[in-house]
């Protein structure tokens, strides 16, 4: 029998990407899956919209906002498929984006996740990214961002999958207990990556697979306050203390760099930088047994961890940010 894919959905007031995402996911060249479509809490009757119109869809519905990472785990809760596929509601699939990532998951063992290529939605010869380039410091970085698709590209390994969609085993994202909660918004797919390099799982992005995304570069007191704090989390969940006090210098380089482009950026990102070091305190308790249950997971040594990581920063896509934003883009 063919292997069975649970694809989840997250929803959060996305009335006006919804339908032109499901649409796309349902016309999919492999038919062998269940849509999830897990509705946040929504308030601009997106849900009620998407019932009526797709009745026959598995509905799980939050009675509050339980962030991206929470509501993939409320759709986890209810899968039953053999591999679980992830999708973002403001993107739009080709029809073979699923059968071409599940078709190398199964025949590449060594591989954890799998990711498609990922074109900017209005720019459809652009790309958003091709998987994540993570930084041993926990930043990560869109591969190839607003380079032009090249075609007939083979898989290329990569140090991180795009949160944007990718594939994974169910067996395998349940071990890591799902999608990272304390990761309410951004850097989860960082997490996840991370941790199964931990786990001593290589990944992949499959530009034979592609999957469009509405995308554009942006940045806000809130999403800097849960990208700092989600990053340190991750250090503190994952890395022995020994090799912390090594990568010390590079760590302390990295957010004096942060501290100083929140300076410059005003007064409510100093404030989002304290405010993460704040939640991290009183989390303490909670990153305490994340740690030990991140522990379980370990199959490699933090040098094999790290060596799977990048050590370079992207500095021209640092640069991008800048430029864009002077343009007036924003998301």
């Amino acid at each position: 029998m063919p292997s069975k894919v649970s694809i989840i959905v997250v929803n959060f007031n996305g009335m006006r990407y919804l339908d032109a995402c499901l649409d796309s996911i349902l016309i999919q060249s492999y038919q062998n899956f269940e849509l999830i479509f897990v509705d946040n809490a929504s308030t601009d009757g997106s849900l009620e919209h998407i019932r009526k119109r797709f009745p026959h869809l598995n509905y799980v519905v939050n009675d509050r906002n339980r962030g991206y990472a929470g509501g993939v785990n409320s759709g986890l809760a209810v899968a039953s498929g053999e591999y679980i596929a992830p999708v973002n509601m403001d993107t739009e699939a080709d029809p073979d984006w699923l059968i071409n990532m599940l078709d190398f998951l199964q025949s590449h063992p060594e591989a954890g996740a799998v990711c498609p290529k990922v074109l900017i939605m209005d720019q459809r010869n652009v790309v958003n990214c091709n998987g994540l380039k993570i930084h041993v410091s926990g930043l990560g970085f869109c591969r190839m961002l607003h380079q032009p698709d090249m075609p007939d590209q083979a898989p290329q390994r990569v140090s991180g999958i795009s949160g944007c969609s990718f594939l994974i085993k169910k067996d395998l994202f349940d071990r890591m207990g799902g999608a990272p909660e304390y990761c309410f918004m951004y850097n989860d797919d960082v997490v996840v990556s991370w941790l199964l390099a931990l786990m001593g799982y290589d990944m992949y992005c499959l530009p034979q697979s592609v999957i469009y995304h509405r995308y554009r570069l942006s940045m806000t007191p809130v999403k800097f306050f849960h990208l700092e704090k989600n990053r340190l989390y991750l250090i503190f969940t994952t890395l022995h203390w020994y090799t912390t006090l090594l990568l010390s210098p590079l760590l302390l380089v990295i957010e004096a760099m942060v501290l100083v482009y929140s300076c410059l950026k005003g007064w409510p990102y100093p404030r989002s930088k304290l405010g993460a070091y704040w939640a991290l305190f009183k989390e303490r308790k909670t990153i305490w047994q994340v740690r030990k249950a991140y522990g379980k997971l370990r199959r490699v040594s933090d040098f094999t961890l790290l060596s799977r990581l990048a050590w370079n920063l992207e500095w021209g896509q640092l640069f991008g940010i800048v430029r864009f934003r002077l343009r007036g883009t924003r998301s």
